[in-house]
């Protein structure tokens, strides 16, 4: 099956969803102060292992894990009984990294100060390719604290076992954040323990949310030569602080108002000095002669206004001739900015994006094959993504391209280089029931990928034509219900289609 999505236009006025890298630590540590106090509140702790209607499949995995920890612990019998009943806790993060990696650490803790860890297994049951992503470093961090890990690639399964103990838990920062995190996390549980990192630091922005979640329910990380502590905590009740605007979800957004012919676009619930490093969109497409405006917690990209207008890309194709980036500390969103750059930019180089190949996908190559589709050259070159843009290529309505009318470096094949191809008129595409895609049609695999749909969508926005997709579900791990939000701000028709 596939899914055809046409966005000439885009008209939105939406509150963003809540940051899910915040909600997930939110849920974590709220639920580690309710196992600390004395009288549990049963009613808090339904809040936050119980699932939302608004969830996407990320909260809703680490939600069922903690949900699976709290009634393993009530379902306790006596240490007697305990012993002759040896059990596996099923841990479904599916296909979330973030669970998997905090959960790691936390449901280990949660074990050990429960007193859990003699008779009970975690069973981490990863989705997708979660489970071929990178975890040697943490694995090899709790194993020095008592804790066995075992991966099961032919049952997929990752299994924990064994007593957590208390100390120093050295982790190299350059791996992945998440380690620490977790970690960090986990020191709730762990008095007279620290989190010691060695090495540089990458992805610190994510570091600082989880230290800044933490002190926002009064508990303070003390560091010193890179050694972490939890200093003291003061307060043990649920954290009343709503979870500020995801801006991840926010960058693909204003994209998508970017790069369509016809958009205005106001996103609420957003925090102008949030620590999310995602929120750098603005900068970047400042750099790219795109205007947004502020009011409050809300900002405005209306590429209508007399300013944007001027530079609109479907005016002229490039604004900048050479554009350098790093993706340290965003590299979530670094599909997006690809798109937006070949567009705008005849050189684009991101640096730093070897970690985007071990996301649910490979990114680095999935999001050269997209540009490519609709004829945009780019690579990799030691780390860095390198975008030769400035137009993309396309068979007009009546007009014939060959890959030698292009004035920079292009990928096509088989739409450019037939001879006499002539592309259908969009237009009649709008709307009605959906057709087989042909050969000349743009199609792009999204390799199950949430991230990769969403860039399909952006490669729909700039060229105005029809972009097949191979899954549009995918969406639904950051932002479920994102195809029926972009119906109802434009004239967008995504429709099944048969192979």
């Amino acid at each position: 099956m596939k899914y055809a999505v046409n966005i000439p236009n885009l008209n939105l006025d939406f509150t963003v969803p809540p940051s899910k890298s915040v909600v997930h630590r939110q849920l974590i540590i709220s639920f580690l102060l309710q196992t600390l106090a004395f009288e549990p509140d049963t009613a808090a702790i339904r809040e936050i292992i119980e699932p939302l209607p608004t969830d996407n499949d990320d909260i809703l995995a680490t939600r069922g894990c903690l949900k699976a920890l709290y009634e393993a612990s009530v379902t306790a019998k006596s240490e007697a009984d305990m012993a002759q009943n040896q059990t596996d806790i099923i841990m479904p993060c599916n296909e979330s990294g973030s669970t998997l990696r905090f959960m790691m650490s936390v449901g280990a803790a949660f074990l050990s100060y429960k007193g859990l860890s003699g008779n009970k297994r975690l069973v981490f049951q990863p989705k997708g390719k979660l489970i071929d992503r990178p975890l040697d470093q943490l694995i090899e961090c709790l194993d020095s604290h008592g804790v066995s890990v075992v991966i099961d690639k032919q049952a997929g399964t990752i299994t924990e076992s064994g007593k957590l103990t208390e100390g120093v838990f050295e982790i190299q920062g350059n791996i992945s954040s998440q380690y620490i995190s977790g970690l960090l996390m986990a020191l709730v549980l762990l008095p007279n323990s620290s989190v010691k990192l060695l090495g540089a630091l990458e992805s610190k922005g994510y570091f600082e949310l989880t230290v800044s979640t933490l002190e926002s329910f009064g508990i303070k990380i003390d560091e010193e030569n890179d050694l972490y502590t939890i200093n003291n905590m003061t307060a043990r009740s649920k954290n009343k602080n709503f979870a500020e605007g995801d801006w991840s979800s926010a960058a693909f957004l204003l994209c998508l108002g970017a790069l369509a012919k016809k958009s205005r676009i106001v996103l609420n619930g957003l925090n102008k000095n949030s620590i999310q490093k995602d929120k750098v969109i603005v900068e970047i497409l400042s750099k790219l002669g795109i205007k947004t405006e502020w009011s409050r917690n809300s900002v405005l990209l209306d590429m209508m206004s007399s300013e944007n207008m001027a530079e609109s890309i479907t005016a002229v194709a490039v604004q900048v001739d050479e554009l350098e980036l790093d993706a340290s500390d965003y590299p979530d969103i670094v599909p997006y900015i690809a798109v937006v750059a070949a567009a705008r930019t005849k050189l684009t180089k991101i640096k730093n994006v070897e970690r985007l190949r071990f996301k649910e996908c490979d990114r680095v190559e999935a999001t050269i094959k997209a540009l490519a589709a609709v004829g945009v050259n780019a690579a990799e070159q030691d780390g860095t993504l390198v975008i030769h843009g400035g137009r993309f290529c396309k068979n007009d309505i009546a007009t014939v391209r060959d890959a030698s009318a292009h004035s920079s470096p292009c990928m096509c094949d088989a739409a450019c280089k037939q001879s006499a191809a002539v592309e259908r008129d969009s237009a009649s595409m709008r709307g009605a029931a959906a057709t087989t895609p042909t050969d000349s049609d743009i199609f792009i695999e999204t390799f199950g990928d949430h991230r990769m749909a969403m860039t399909a969508c952006l490669i729909a926005a700039w060229t105005g034509k029809t972009v097949y997709i191979d899954n549009k579900d995918c969406v639904n791990k950051s932002f479920p219900g994102l195809f029926e939000l972009i119906e109802k701000s434009t004239k967008t028709t995504y429709a099944e289609t048969k192979e």
